[in-house]
């Protein structure tokens, strides 16, 4: 996701507790490309943004536990909330946007 949104590969590193993905960002994004890079981070269980003086990136954590499913369900689930946020003003702007917490919220019940 984070791939798509701005076109770099991200690191990605397998732990005990889950997966930490990693992306760098470029000097400057896009509306559209802002927006998908807080869709992607918002699927995660935790995740953030680290500024140094030498680097500039946005990391994701999604729990192993969390990643277990049986059906195809969270991927339906997901594109629904990606296509809300990429498309919605509100999203875009950064603003409260009640649709998108509810789609975040059937998303994250269906990866349960």
């Amino acid at each position: 996701m984070l791939t798509a949104a701005i076109g770099i590969e991200p690191r990605v590193v397998d732990t005990a507790v889950g997966i930490r993905v990693e992306a760098d960002l470029p000097t400057e994004l896009t509306e559209t490309e802002h927006a998908a890079v807080l869709a992607a981070l918002a699927t995660a269980d935790h995740f953030g943004h680290t500024l140094t003086r030498t680097a500039e990136f946005v990391w994701a954590e999604i729990s192993r536990e969390a990643t277990v499913t049986t059906t195809d369900t969270p991927d339906a689930a997901y594109r629904d909330l990606l296509a809300h946020t990429t498309t919605c003003g509100a999203c875009r702007a950064g603003t409260v946007c009640p649709t998108a917490a509810k789609l975040v919220r059937a998303w994250r019940e269906t990866r349960a």
